[in-house]
């Protein structure tokens, strides 16, 4: 009997472990695109997106590409085993790393944050986890949503991570706190394609560039809500293809992209 009764203990401690337990989503096991908004006097959306693969002292890096603070300089990796991504730079004239993301943190942990070439203070120290929570996405999916705090006085930032996706502030910038109104907030992500994280509140639409392809895939713009094109100076252009336009919606956002032919 009570060997029976133990067998029904382990059982079901094997049985609700595997329920509860959770799979790593992986960061840069496919194609990704991020698009961070801006709105001062009108929102403009900058895009992100992983630009192929290099091998660099043994490692492979996915190649970081995009506008503002973002250059081809930038390449990511990931240890999957750990669940942690490091973002390779060039600082005087030297290659460095360092640790981005640790998505194995558990509430009241701490890590050392990097803001490398970002607006934010570059070191700004250790930032504490607050919580976790596991929320659904737009693929029906579960992902760990991270909130953590500075540690310091000094400090007065509050960032959110998403497993799988990075920062909601730039991507090279996990202790940024996403500001619309300041350095930017993640308005869509998409994975391969897919759209994975969405948030419309300054934007009409999330719209899949597919950089790495020739053409974008358009089909999600409402085509009616659009005014006109501007390039960088604000002056009014016809549409155009392989060169950056700023499109303006009739809701009052703005889109900064290049469609190519």
């Amino acid at each position: 009997m009570l060997n029976k009764i133990l067998f029904i203990i382990i059982f079901n401690c094997f049985l609700f472990g595997n329920i509860f337990a959770q799979s790593y989503n992986q960061m840069l096991d496919h194609d990704s695109e991020w698009h961070l908004t801006v709105c001062n006097n009108g929102c403009i959306t900058d895009i992100y997106f992983t630009d192929g693969d290099t091998l660099y002292n043994n490692y492979n890096y996915k190649i970081l590409n995009g506008y503002h603070y973002i250059s081809k300089s930038f390449w990511l990796r990931e240890d999957v085993i750990s669940e942690r991504v490091y973002l390779s730079f060039i600082q005087n004239s030297n290659r460095k790393e360092v640790l981005l993301y640790d998505f194995n943190l558990q509430k009241g942990d701490s890590i050392n944050i990097n803001n490398p070439i970002s607006p934010f203070v570059s070191n700004p120290g250790l930032y504490l986890v607050d919580s976790t929570i596991n929320k659904q996405l737009n693929d029906g999916l579960y992902y760990d949503h991270f909130y953590l705090s500075s540690l310091s006085s000094q400090i007065n930032e509050s960032a959110v991570w998403i497993e799988g996706i990075g920062s909601l502030s730039l991507i090279n910038a996990p202790g940024g706190t996403p500001d619309v109104n300041g350095s930017g907030k993640l308005s869509c992500y998409f994975n391969d394609g897919n759209l994975i994280y969405s948030q419309l509140d300054s934007i009409s639409a999330c719209v899949y560039t597919n950089p790495n392809l020739n053409s974008f895939n358009i089909q999600e713009v409402d085509h009616s809500s659009i005014l006109f094109y501007t390039d960088l100076f604000g002056r009014k252009v016809k549409f155009s293809t392989n060169k950056l336009i700023i499109t303006h919606y009739d809701n009052g956002s703005v889109e900064k992209k290049i469609y190519l032919e």
